[in-house]
């Protein structure tokens, strides 16, 4: 949209800091700001974090272009998931729904939150970041003709210098690459500040680089598969993959996807899911 802030990480993390300068602090907030704006509107993710906090009226700490900026980014629309992508610096693509939700979970953890209940147990910080999309993509694709996408795809910024408009390179699945960036992010992310709790500004400032990455060596996030694959390690995406679909199986908006996979089939789904997650992206 003309005159918004470019759809850039530090676009981001400027909105960030806007919101932790005035906050005195308390950086439980950003993320949860995040989820009422639509930043975790999917059944597992609710399930996982609860019901989403009323919108709030507009941060006097934010320029109303900026408000604009963070609500377009995070408005849930799954039939245009580019609409929640920014560019960072490293030249990645990544979708800031699935970043700010494993950051939560990372801060909540830090803090001592108790762990929600879901039968089976999952884990928190993949549940909301990756393995219910990924799992639903998987169910989604089976039995069907094969030629539903279950990744990707990538997409191309209008300009890189003032990223606007983020267009994705054919139809997309429930995991397009900006969200898996994302998830592999948060879920980095939230390891990190479930361990060691910092302002979100430094560890976004941290890990994504600024600007056009002009500081000596490449950012962190450019590492981010290599640090996903060290971190989850083999099995443990499966294992994430299928907890989730079972939890999926008795929430209400999705039991009826699940009604008729049995117990093998979904352990099945689940290893395919995490296999070609692995294979695409780690």
């Amino acid at each position: 949209s003309p005159g918004l802030p470019p759809r850039h990480m530090d676009s981001v993390i400027r909105i960030v800091e806007a919101l932790e300068s005035t906050d005195r602090g308390v950086t439980g907030t950003v993320p949860e700001l995040a989820r009422a704006l639509g930043g975790c509107s999917t059944p597992g993710c609710r399930a996982v974090l609860g019901p989403p906090p009323h919108v709030p009226p507009p941060p006097p700490a934010l320029s109303h272009e900026q408000w604009l900026l963070l609500t377009q980014l995070l408005h849930h629309d799954a039939a245009a998931p580019e609409r929640g992508a920014v560019l960072a610096p490293d030249g990645s693509t990544v979708a800031l729904g699935p970043l700010l939700a494993g950051i939560e979970v990372g801060l909540k953890r830090a803090a001592g939150w108790p762990v929600p209940t879901l039968e089976p147990p999952v884990d928190a910080l993949y549940a909301v970041t990756i393995t219910e999309a990924l799992g639903t993509s998987f169910l989604l694709a089976r039995g069907g003709d094969g030629n539903r996408t279950t990744l990707g795809p990538g997409g191309c910024w209008d300009d890189v210098d003032e990223p606007q408009n983020y267009t994705l390179l054919g139809p997309p699945s429930p995991i397009p690459d900006a969200v898996a960036n994302g998830a592999m992010d948060g879920v980095l992310l939230g390891a990190q500040l479930a361990q060691a709790p910092i302002p979100l500004t430094d560890l976004l400032r941290g890990y994504y680089g600024t600007g056009n990455g002009t500081e000596k060596g490449r950012p962190r996030s450019s590492y981010r598969r290599r640090d996903f694959g060290v971190l989850t390690g083999p099995g443990k995406l499966e294992e994430e993959v299928a907890a989730m679909l079972r939890v999926l199986r008795v929430l209400p908006p999705t039991r009826e996807l699940l009604e008729d996979v049995g117990s093998e089939e979904l352990v099945a789904i689940a290893r395919r899911a995490a296999r070609d997650f692995t294979e695409v992206y780690v």
